[in-house]
């Protein structure tokens, strides 16, 4: 990926959660993490969200996703929490492998068939 961070950030990041950049967030995602406000201080979330915004201007497979953290039946009550997590296959969006074993598997059949037209 062209904005793929190196090894080193990934684990940096991840020794310091609270570390509210674009750069941290998007490693943390980058290395499989799902994250979402709440993994944050209640002060410093206006920091998150700032910063969420940036990675998603930068990458474009990352997309929300809603977990519900509380629930209360007798009062019809449902607490959600927005979470980010990339998202590799989108629709409309064919990744290089995927592609070349479609070109491999038609010429391979064409083969099969009788041959190639010359």
């Amino acid at each position: 990926m062209r904005n793929a961070p190196d090894r080193q950030a990934i684990e940096s990041a991840k020794d310091r959660p609270n570390s509210i950049t674009p750069d941290a967030i998007k490693a943390r995602i980058m290395a499989g993490e799902i994250v979402g406000a709440l993994d944050y201080p209640e002060a410093d979330r206006p920091l998150f969200w700032a910063a969420i915004a940036r990675v998603r201007d930068d990458l474009p497979a990352v997309k929300p996703t809603w977990r519900t953290i509380n629930e209360q039946h007798v009062d019809g009550l449902r607490t959600r929490q927005k979470l980010f997590r990339i998202c590799p296959r989108q629709r409309g969006v064919i990744d290089a492998t995927l592609a070349g074993l479609l070109a491999l598997a038609v010429t391979c059949a064409a083969l099969l068939a009788g041959g190639l037209p010359a």
